[in-house]
């Protein structure tokens, strides 16, 4: 299944890209995403998307819904929308 990902802040300078589509099996989680970055950019990015999820302010939402780190289970669909990277900030 196709999914779209969009990047933020210091995820985009990891991964050089502002959003790509990726190519996951049926039933992938957000979990599998993840890994399938670690895979695809290596150490580059696996340091912020391992055990830092969401604790170091990385934001995961899947089709507009912000994530916590419990959810990281939760199955994606043909054609959801993962946004991944640090909140912009307001002042």
């Amino acid at each position: 299944m196709r999914v779209k990902v969009s990047y933020l802040s210091i995820l985009r300078d990891a991964t050089g890209v502002k959003e790509e589509e990726l190519q996951l099996a049926e039933g992938a989680t957000v979990e599998d995403l993840i890994q399938a970055l670690v895979e695809k950019y290596g150490e580059r990015i696996k340091k912020l998307l391992t055990d830092s999820v969401i604790e170091d302010g990385i934001m995961i939402t899947l089709d507009g819904a912000l994530l916590s780190r419990a959810e990281m289970k939760k199955e994606i669909h043909e054609g959801s929308e993962v946004l991944i990277g640090l909140p912009p900030f307001g002042g």
